[in-house]
């Protein structure tokens, strides 16, 4: 329906701004969007390349050592990326009142987590190359820390042109380093070097970037930072939840299973974190829009919460099932011999990235209604429940179903405990979360989802080749969705049609189209 906004000034100058930060929020959605299709074509041919060149073991090698350095350095997080996104985008001048003494407290954490992780990695016994591996990845994980917060500012002031150049330039770096090491032949111990230089290049290029558009000072302030830290402990606390609840499966399945099963729970892994495509979109751009919906009214935070809701099930569900249905493929592209292991537990992660993008939404609703110690409560249940399933499953399986057997149990792990987390978090959401048109878009999507898997498996057994059986499922995939009302061009069309017109002059428009009731 159309509202005629032009009763009066104050209405019709709100109805413009807002209007305005929409087609700001689509614009930086698509400049963002550019940049990670060049950055996701890179980082999928380094995917399709490392198994390859390491081989499982190795490549189980390479991935133990980033999750462990990453849960070793999860401290250095401090809850500021979320704080940042929260309170910037009305603010955006507090930025310099904590960031010089953050960066400083960063600092002092960095040499003491890297003489700690020296000693603890020279009693594990692991091999002299893992351990040089080992802190070449602390070191890239201390400036990813700092730069996710330097980029929190940028997408918090709607700034992010160069940002998305300064994506791609890193990702080059850290590619083509990785393509010349393979080609050269070089040792295991080096492979994280182009991620030091690629994340060193990012930070130089935001911190100019983050000068140029906020203003932003070094300085100290030890008064102000306090306030900031306290106002940071949920998302502190949540953040380490979720990263350890993230990393510490591998670590657990390299130490109960093998360095081979971590192999192949990681080509599963990489292959299904592909469906994390547009994840960044959502602190980058959904956040601070939320922020601000937040700050004008609980009822057009809860509306833009359910359609972004839509959205990620009409962009993640699809991608599922290509996942699930294909994995025996996708792995052998992907992957090639000797991952073959690979299949199963990757069919057993594919549905956590549906759940992972509805908990990702929910979590922003939560902490723009100022329920942040909900999200903490439920990322720290996940933290412990995950451990304590591997630490089950992990031995069971691993000699019950042979090869993969604990890399599946690792991926079931997180299954259930995604489920656990995005139970909790719905709950907590109430009618917020979904109303009754969201409802039956899921409905009519699980309908046209089960068509698909019955016609596959039909299809398997008559003895279609891989490729045509995907292509004739996915085909009936889109006219289900389609066909039912699922998912709507129209709507998608009208996001475009916002896009095109961010080149206007930025006066309040006599009306505003406001998207329509919910129907079935």
């Amino acid at each position: 329906m159309t509202v005629n906004s032009s009763s009066s000034p104050s209405a019709e100058a709100d109805d413009g701004a807002r209007a305005n930060e929409v087609r700001g929020a689509v614009r930086s959605t698509l400049q963002l969007g550019g940049s990670l299709m060049v950055t996701y074509a890179i980082a999928l041919g380094i995917r399709a390349l490392m198994p390859r060149y390491l081989g499982p073991e190795a490549f189980g090698y390479f991935n133990w050592s980033e999750a462990f350095a990453a849960t070793f350095f999860v401290a250095t997080n401090l809850g500021l990326e979320t704080y940042i996104r929260k309170e910037v985008p009305v603010r955006p001048d507090h930025a310099s009142d904590f960031f010089g003494t953050t960066m400083l407290l960063r600092l002092a954490m960095t040499l003491v987590l890297m003489v700690a992780l020296a000693l603890v990695l020279h009693h594990t016994g692991e091999p002299p190359e893992v351990q040089h591996l080992v802190q070449w990845f602390a070191v890239a994980q201390s400036l990813i820390v700092v730069n996710a917060s330097m980029a929190a500012l940028l997408h918090s002031k709607g700034k992010v042109a160069g940002l998305s150049v300064s994506n791609v330039i890193t990702k080059i770096v850290w590619g083509g380093g990785l393509a010349l090491m393979a080609a050269f032949g070089v040792g295991l111990q080096w492979l994280a070097v182009p991620m030091v230089l690629s994340e060193a290049v990012k930070l130089i290029i935001s911190w100019k970037l983050a000068k140029e558009h906020l203003n932003l000072k070094f300085r100290i302030d030890l008064t102000e930072t306090k306030k900031v830290m306290k106002a940071c402990l949920p998302f502190f606390l949540t953040a380490a939840a979720l990263a350890c609840n993230g990393r510490t499966d591998m670590s657990l399945l390299g130490k109960l299973a093998s360095k081979e099963e971590v192999g192949w729970y990681g080509g599963a892994f990489s292959i299904a974190g592909l469906t994390f495509l547009i994840s960044p979109i959502f602190g980058w751009v959904l956040m601070p829009m939320m922020s601000r919906a937040a700050a004008r009214s609980p009822q057009e935070l809860s509306h833009l919460t359910r359609r972004s809701l839509e959205g990620v099930l009409a962009f993640t569900v699809p991608v599922m099932m290509a996942m699930v249905l294909g994995a025996d493929l996708w792995v052998r592209i992907m992957c090639g011999p000797g991952f073959e292991p690979a299949a199963l537990p990757l069919r057993v992660l594919s549905p956590i990235f549906v759940m992972a993008y509805v908990t990702m939404v929910s979590s922003i609703w939560l902490t723009m209604s100022n329920k942040e110690w909900w999200v903490t409560l439920a990322a720290t249940m996940g933290a412990v429940v995950n451990p304590l399933l591997n630490l089950a499953l992990i031995p069971w399986l691993y000699g019950r179903i042979g090869p993969s057997g604990g890399a599946t149990a690792t991926a079931m792990s997180m299954f259930l405990t995604e489920v656990i987390v995005t139970v909790l978090f719905l709950s907590r959401m109430g009618r917020n979360s979904f109303d009754r048109r969201s409802l039956v878009m899921v409905a009519k999507t699980a309908v046209v989802c089960g068509v698909c898997v019955v016609l596959d498996r039909v299809l398997l057994g008559a003895g279609m080749a891989p490729w045509p059986r995907l292509g004739l499922t996915a085909t009936t995939y889109v006219v289900g969705v389609l066909g039912t009302g699922a998912v709507r061009p129209a709507e998608l069309l009208q996001v475009v049609r916002m896009a095109r017109q961010r080149g206007g002059n930025g006066g309040a428009p006599a009306e505003v189209a406001v998207p329509a009731a919910p129907t079935a």
